[in-house]
């Protein structure tokens, strides 16, 4: 038993992760429910509601400069990996297909300790030290950088 009175389960050692089955779901839940709310609503929206149809307003950047900025293309390229059309999504925001990929990932993280009523915890190699954590936001930027600089060298809009 841990201090809360979670029990831990399954592999004791594991360097990537911890599952505690605590006392109550709702502690599951409070630590599970929010993000896979918010991911499966994204991959939701992107599956089944057309483009057309999301209350989005055009892209005011986009609307001021005449050139995209540097989110311009995600819903799209979202709408096409979840309908398969990976192609033209990396054509279109390669960078929207990392984005994509881990929305999903971090879905089925949540909705498997929703499932099974654990709470799964990162342990020593998947959390970021605030060192790690700026080196990942700096490469973030920098790539999110390269993807909007491929987008106005191919004219994408």
């Amino acid at each position: 038993m841990d201090s809360a009175g979670e029990r831990r389960i399954g592999p004791h050692h594991s360097p990537f992760l911890s599952l505690t089955r605590p006392r109550s779901y709702w502690d599951v839940v409070g630590a599970h429910f929010p993000l896979a709310l918010v991911t499966g609503i994204v991959l939701f929206v992107s599956r089944w509601i057309p483009g057309n149809l999301l209350p989005l307003r055009p892209c005011t950047f986009l609307q001021l400069t005449g050139y995209p900025c540097p989110f311009c293309g995600f819903t799209r390229s979202f709408q096409a990996m979840s309908h398969g059309d990976w192609v033209f999504a990396l054509y279109n925001s390669p960078i929207a297909c990392l984005v994509y990929v881990a929305v999903v990932l971090v879905f089925a993280w949540n909705a498997a300790g929703l499932l099974f009523g654990v709470k799964i915890s990162r342990n020593r190699f998947l959390r970021l030290k605030a060192g790690r954590a700026r080196w990942a936001i700096a490469i973030f930027s920098v790539l999110l950088a390269l993807n909007w600089a491929y987008r106005l060298g191919m004219g994408l809009k």
